[in-house]
């Protein structure tokens, strides 16, 4: 199984992985509209030189009649209660720190307060069943893994792919980069090692389907 998504690559900046994998999911949901990058920092709430969280780039697909299912265990409440704490407490000191030193916190409290009250989200570890079973029911996901895993070096970044397909011994997704990978044929074993970097209960799914 392996849908037909078209692909966009990473901006040369390196911090529009996000950006992409929305702008992928635009044009397969509604072919004949165009969005610019500079329209899509907008949608998504890009602060520039930042990281991107999902959550204003969810919400907007949402207003555009699309369905969300966020399988995750990352809690909102109490990252808004407890901000940089929790995220230190939920990723470690490694993961914790880079995600704050490449956030926007403030911003992103604002959008987590409005995120949990909206979405569908459902508050547990995915694994490979949720992948295909979401495959098989029309959803297209957006996955956060760490992206030094993926390509098999050390260290933590925080990147966005888009998993469009499986086959028995992996996965197929568009790979934004940078460098960018169209229809990457993953192996499950790396893909779970980038996906449950630092540990098991960071692993998190977005999927997404117009609305029946």
């Amino acid at each position: 199984m392996n849908t037909n998504i078209p692909f966009y690559s990473n901006t040369p900046d390196n911090t529009h992985c996000f950006q992409a994998a929305v702008k992928m999911l635009a044009k397969y949901f509604w072919p004949k509209e165009e969005y610019s990058w500079e329209q899509l920092d907008r949608l998504t709430a890009k602060a520039k030189d930042l990281w991107t969280w999902p959550m204003a780039g969810v919400l907007w697909l949402q207003t555009r009649g699309i369905e969300v299912i966020d399988i995750e265990t990352f809690d909102y409440t109490r990252f808004v209660e407890e901000k940089e704490d929790y995220l230190l407490s939920f990723y470690g000191e490694e993961t914790g720190n880079e995600q704050i030193k490449h956030s926007n916190i403030g911003l992103e409290l604002d959008f987590a307060r409005e995120f949990q009250k909206k979405v569908n989200i459902q508050n547990r570890i995915p694994d490979k069943k949720d992948i295909i079973r979401l495959l098989h029911d029309g959803y297209l996901l957006i996955c956060c893994l760490n992206q030094m895993t993926l390509n098999e070096k050390s260290g933590y970044s925080g990147h966005f792919v888009v998993i469009k397909g499986y086959n028995e011994t992996g996965l197929f997704m568009h790979d934004p980069g940078l460098p960018p990978f169209e229809n990457r044929e993953v192996r499950f074993e790396l893909f779970e090692k980038a996906w449950s970097y630092p540990n098991e209960k960071v692993k998190n799914t977005l999927a997404f389907r117009l609305n029946k």
